[in-house]
């Protein structure tokens, strides 16, 4: 496999290259840097010691795929998320993502960037897996164990998700599995044993905030549960609750004000990373090379004409929040009077005090002018979203030019809280209404209104609304409104059913494309690769190596 493992007799070289993201550059550097002379990989892994640059490779890895463009595309199409229309006018190949017409297609180079940067994960995963399984067993090679297994199955969760069958990475059994699909109910089985064993190896806490636990373990177990298509036997409420009533033990809370998980536009002082509700965060920052980058592709284009990178909320409209995800419920939209999470996650005014410096005999003078949104011009496309709301969530005040050192939106680094307590809340909440039972503090409402009660302040919050007439898909609606932005839409709608009909009725470029009729159901799933499909032997004599819907 070219893009993942075409030869597992090549799995250790490329678990070995995986080694590189902690900092070493490339396999021979990594041969080198240990031992000097050259090793069989044999004498490599004999000691655990030289296992743990593996594992903390895993990290980098899974961190680095969830930046940048590439970390966001999974976003693109969805009910909450779009692409700006300059991009969409002038990237006709990514355009597809959110059209979902035939430019969707096997050699989209976006979709095989999302296929190809999640396979390294999963391949050095499983060779520390395979490794771990060889030596002596203690209470270190059970941690990297943990971590290992945490990761092949995060990986195969998401290739799963997003493509359907999948191959399965065991170097075990490479002889007998080879490089080819197979079935989702195998394909989930080895997802859920494996977050079983980090669940039952990681430990409760960890001192670096970057590592799993058994927390974040228990939590992805639980939604591998809810996940699990329904044809595998495996998707299981009751299962996902016990899971949840893990993570609920005691040792996560929620922060009490919503902003302090992302606003450090607000106060920098009082914004906060590795919270007690985060569960797992990806730990960015500035400068090169560990920041995020997503301010340079949610910002806005308008504002980076008038004032530069150098504004912190400047950027290229490359993903943006659908109508629906910034209108109020008056206007057919999302957010209610009084919910605090509205401003702190979408930006609507564009209100910007720009620092000027001029020179003089005496020196330099730095005077300040605030420009309001309304004298902002549409001065570089011209298109109109340019000025409609913007996602906030990402916005790195640290980058701006009035606070010196990473002057340039490009530079935004904050963590991001990829699991925490109020999407686990949610999530219990789900499980509860589709059981039937209820929880510690009462039944699946509770739950709603813990989240709830959070986003107005601390109380008082009004009921969920219910404009559906229908619990989970009024819950989805919550669930954006609490997770907008957060990279779990996609998998939220896949899982309920409800991919076709939102994305078709509330993505903007969806609906004119199909003419307000639902896009095809096949598009739920991405295409296979083409490259994949015409270098990887078990997939080019699979008849069924693509995708249905997609052109063979």
């Amino acid at each position: 496999m070219n893009t993942m493992v075409k030869n597992m007799a090549m799995a250790g070289a490329a678990s070995l290259c995986m080694a590189a993201a902690a900092g070493i550059t490339s396999c021979s550097d990594f041969l080198n840097q240990e031992s000097k002379i050259a090793l069989t990989e044999e004498q490599v892994f004999s000691d655990i010691n030289n296992v743990v640059p593996l594992v903390d490779g895993l990290y980098t890895v899974y961190r680095d795929l969830r930046a940048g463009r590439n970390g966001l595309m999974i976003n693109l199409g969805l009910d909450e998320t779009q692409q700006g229309a300059f991009q969409l006018s002038s990237e006709k190949d990514q355009s597809g993502l959110d059209k979902y017409n035939g430019l969707l297609a096997p050699t989209s180079p976006q979709v095989a960037q999302i296929w190809a940067k999640r396979w390294p994960l999963v391949v050095s995963a499983a060779k520390v897996v395979d490794v771990l399984g060889k030596i002596e067993q203690t209470e270190a090679s059970q941690a990297l164990l943990g971590q290992a297994s945490f990761f092949r199955a995060l990986g195969m969760f998401e290739l799963s998700m997003f493509f359907g069958e999948i191959p399965i990475i065991d170097i075990s059994r490479s002889g007998e599995l080879g490089t080819g699909r197979q079935p989702l109910s195998d394909v989930w089985s080895y997802i859920i044993n494996d977050f079983k064993t980090a669940a039952q190896t990681l430990p409760p806490t960890q001192s670096d905030p970057k590592r799993t636990t058994s927390g974040a373990a228990w939590a992805m177990l639980g939604k591998a549960y809810m996940c699990a298509p329904d044809e595998t036997g495996l998707r299981s409420y009751d299962e996902a609750k016990k899971c949840f009533e893990e993570v609920m033990k005691g040792r996560y809370s929620l922060v009490p004000n919503f902003a302090t998980l992302f606003n450090n536009d607000l106060n920098p002082d009082v914004w906060q990373q590795n919270t007690s509700e985060a569960i797992f965060e990806l730990q960015f920052t500035n400068p090169f090379p560990d920041q995020n980058y997503w301010e340079f592709d949610c910002g806005s284009r308008a504002i980076d004409a008038l004032f530069g990178n150098g504004c912190y909320f400047s950027g290229y409209d490359f993903l943006l929040p659908t109508p629906f995800a910034y209108q109020t419920v008056e206007n057919n939209g999302l957010w209610e009077e009084g919910d605090l999470r509205k401003n702190v996650s979408l930006r609507y005014d564009f209100t910007y005090v720009k620092m000027k410096v001029t020179k003089t005999d005496e020196g330099e003078v730095t005077t300040y002018d605030t420009v309001p949104t309304s004298a902002i011009p549409l001065s570089w496309t011209g298109c109109t979203d340019e000025l409609e709301p913007h996602i906030r969530k990402f916005e790195d005040i640290r980058t701006d030019e009035k606070h010196g050192t990473y002057a340039n939106m490009w530079n935004s680094g904050k963590n991001h809280p990829l699991i925490r307590l109020a999407d686990i809340y949610l999530l219990y909440a789900e499980c509860l209404y589709r059981t039937g039972s209820t929880g510690a503090d009462g039944d699946h409402n509770a739950y709603v209104q813990k989240v709830r009660d959070r986003a107005w302040g601390g109380s008082g919050a009004p009921p969920m609304p219910t404009p559906a007439g229908d619990f989970i898909k009024n819950l989805m609606d919550e669930r954006m409104r609490e997770l907008c932005f957060e990279g779990w839409r996609r998998i939220d709608l896949i899982r309920t059913g409800l991919f076709v009909e939102l994305v078709s009725a509330r993505n903007r470029w969806a609906n004119e494309e199909h003419g307000g009729n639902p896009i095809p159901a096949f598009y739920q799933r991405y295409p296979i690769p083409d490259d994949e499909i015409k270098t990887n032997e078990d997939f080019a004599s699979d008849p069924n190596a693509q995708n249905p819907g997609y052109p063979k």
